[in-house]
Formats: structure tokens, C-alpha cells, sequence
């Protein structure tokens, strides 16, 4: 009876067929990458084809690209490509909070447009506090270390939706983990002076700890949220099903081919404080 099964086993595995599924070719999808800031500076924008996931190489550079950045008061400022796919203003500038901008880019016989985006109202931090707490070493469970984390309080403007991104620094460098994209909205605290304890973002002694609260709008909220759900999902039934992250740019004339992501304009304060 063994020696059956294990007959049957056998033909049932020689006559598995093999299937070649037909892929389709990656696309190589133009992506724009830009904000306008209320700081003096170059502005620059990033413009690239992406490549196929398997692919050495994240992207391909577009080098030949005209590009200008317009306001809807009428001013228009002129960029000149730079490297690695940055293009940067001819002059140096800064948005005005209540001014609308957008990009226009020519490539080849292509106009590519971003939708007009509102840079909105500053919103400064008012404290940022050095906070701590204890957890077991987990290199010596007798032993407690002090991680250390920011603890901010902002005042959030009365009667307006606001929106919001988060970036931290250490020691002068971009602080991403575990969340690589912070956001937040009014909803819940319109109007109202708002603590923030951010326990998740770990500082050592001794570290600079540098925070921004960068004001966006529900538009550039809109598309940082489903980046964020597209890039941290974990892979299981509940999580967010892989989808094509599109933003505010378009080719003129053109919906059938899609522009990858986003130009906006943001307002932004800074705060620092040393880790004692």
C-alpha cells in the first residue's frame, strides 16, 4: 500500500505543467518631485523616469527638460538642470503663504503641468521640550537606559482646516525611523493648543535633536497619506493593496499616461534643542 501512494505521488508530480505567464513591460513613468518653501533658497525639483522593480537602478535621470515655476500673481522664475535629476531656480526665491503655485515642464513635444497648489499659513512651533523615559537594556535586563524623545506643543489656528508633516533630525541628518513620513490634520484639535509626544523617535545623550513642522495642504496631505500607507504597509490582509501613487501632475492634453508625483508649496518652522 506504501509503495502505491508512493507510486502515485510520483506521477502526480511528472505531470505538473509548467506555466509562463506574459508579463508587461515595465513602464517607465515620469516622476516629478517638488515643493516651493517660505525659505530663501533655489528650490529645487527633481525630475525622473522610474525603472522596473528588479531593476539596479531606482531611476533614470531626465536631464533635457525646460522648466519654470509660476505663481498666480504673474512671477515666473526659471530653472536650469543641476545633477541626479535636480533642476534648480536660476535666482534664488521664497513662496509667500496665500500664494498659489505650480510647475510647467516641457520634454521633448510634451507639456507637463502640475495643478495650482496654495502654500498655506505658518504655523510656528512654541516649545520644544527634551522628554524622557526608562525601558530595560535589552543588552542587560538589570540594567535601565534613558531614551530620550521631543515633546512639542504647537497652537493650531482657529476656524481654518490645517495640515501638517513632521520631520526630524539628529544630529543634522534626516531621522526617518521608524516613520518615514509623519502627518497630522486639525480635526480632532482645531483651535487649540496642542502637545505632541513624539515616544516613537529615540534621541542619545548628547544628540542635536531638530524638529520642523512643515504646514501642507489638504491636497499635498491627501497624496503624503497615500504614500505613506503605500511604503510602511506590511504585507498581510488588512494591509493596503500596492496601487500606483499618483499626485497633482499631469501631461497636457494627454490622461492616458500618467505622471508620478507631486508639486506643492509648504510653509515650515524649525526648532532645536541639544540632548543633555
Amino acid at each position: 500500500m506504501k509503495r502505491f501512494m508512493y507510486i502515485l505521488l510520483f506521477a502526480f508530480l511528472a505531470c505538473e505543467e509548467v506555466v509562463f505567464i506574459d508579463l508587461p513591460a515595465p513602464q517607465n513613468q515620469i516622476v516629478v518631485e517638488g515643493w516651493v518653501t517660505d525659505s530663501l533658497g533655489r528650490q529645487p525639483i527633481r525630475i525622473t523616469r522610474s525603472n522596473a522593480f528588479s531593476s539596479d537602478i531606482p531611476f533614470t535621470p531626465i536631464e533635457d527638460a525646460q522648466v519654470i515655476v509660476q505663481s498666480r500673481d504673474g512671477d515666473v522664475f526659471l530653472y536650469s538642470y543641476s545633477q541626479q535629476g535636480y533642476y534648480e531656480a536660476d535666482t534664488e526665491y521664497q513662496g509667500i503663504s496665500g500664494k498659489q503655485y505650480r510647475v510647467r515642464i516641457v520634454l521633448d513635444t510634451m507639456e507637463i503641468r502640475s495643478e495650482w497648489d496654495k502654500m498655506p499659513e505658518l504655523v510656528p512651533i512654541e516649545e520644544l521640550e527634551v522628554a524622557s523615559f526608562e525601558e530595560n537594556d535589552p543588552d542587560d535586563s538589570d540594567q535601565q537606559i534613558t531614551i530620550y524623545y521631543p515633546k512639542i506643543t504647537t497652537q493650531d489656528p482657529e476656524g481654518q482646516q490645517n495640515f501638517y508633516r513632521w520631520i526630524f533630525y539628529k544630529n543634522g541628518i534626516i531621522f526617518n525611523e521608524p516613520e518615514p513620513i509623519t502627518i497630522q490634520n486639525d480635526r480632532l484639535f482645531n483651535g487649540n493648543l496642542i502637545p505632541n509626544n513624539f515616544q516613537n523617535f529615540d534621541y542619545e545623550s548628547s544628540d542635536e535633536m531638530t524638529v520642523q513642522l512643515v504646514s501642507v495642504s489638504q491636497r499635498a496631505h491627501g497624496f503624503l497619506s497615500l504614500l505613506r500607507s503605500q511604503i510602511t504597509t506590511l504585507g498581510t490582509s488588512s494591509g493596503t493593496t500596492p496601487a500606483v501613487v499618483t499626485g497633482n501632475v499631469f501631461i497636457v492634453g494627454n490622461q492616458s499616461e500618467q505622471v508620478l508625483g507631486f508639486f506643492g508649496a509648504v510653509a515650515g518652522s524649525y526648532a532645536t534643542e541639544t540632548v543633555p
